[in-house]
């Protein structure tokens, strides 16, 4: 098993190139990839943590080589694969999809390709490292999700080092109703102040 010193080096050893995707043989990687079945054997590429002690969905990378890296969480994955170093050697990325599988107890045959997932990002839900996009196959799933849990809805397209940490609340309120909440706060305030002289 690949210990992360191990792994550290060996991402250092991986020339800078462009990402690539499933196309060339890359392509056929990519199909013939089947995703690991993780256990207490298994730590994360990332951050070494043993994967399976910790709640949320999981991701997995393969490798251009065969290789498949296993990841505690979306969050790790996507710090990995978006290192430099990390691109050209990724065959496939894939993800939990939380259309078939619980949060707390990811599913060993619940994975979909990373690309095509919808994520939740601003959730409250706790993975591995903290906050986690939360990956689905089903836009009204997500939608629902969102809903329960709060959080925006983001294609992978769209995800970047800004957004995917959930730093930014989701936002509640249209510009009117923020703009109107304030009013009304206002006024309470010199209300209580006795600053309202109308």
């Amino acid at each position: 098993m690949i210990n992360r010193r191990q792994m550290l080096l060996l991402l250092a050893s991986v020339p800078v190139l462009k990402l690539v995707g499933c196309s060339g043989d890359g392509g056929n990687q990519a199909a013939s990839c089947t995703p690991l079945i993780l256990t207490d054997e298994h730590d994360c590429a990332l951050c070494g943590m043993t994967i399976v002690n910790y709640p949320g969905p999981k991701a997995q990378a393969c490798l251009r080589d065969g290789r498949i890296l296993p990841f505690c969480s979306v969050h790790d994955m996507l710090s990995w694969a978006w290192q430099p170093e990390s691109a050209p050697a990724i065959s496939l990325l894939m993800v939990h999809d939380l259309s078939r599988t619980s949060w707390h107890e990811p599913a060993d045959d619940a994975w979909m390709p990373a690309e095509d997932a919808i994520y939740v990002i601003g959730h409250d839900q706790p993975g591995a490292m903290g906050h986690s996009p939360a990956p689905f196959s089903s836009r009204p799933d997500a939608k629902a999700f969102s809903e329960r849990h709060g959080g925006r809805l983001f294609a992978y397209a769209d995800l970047n080092f800004e957004n995917f940490r959930g730093d930014q609340p989701p936002r509640q309120h249209s510009m009117p109703q923020m703009q109107e909440h304030q009013q009304d706060h206002q006024h309470q305030h010199q209300m209580q102040h006795g600053q309202d002289h109308g």
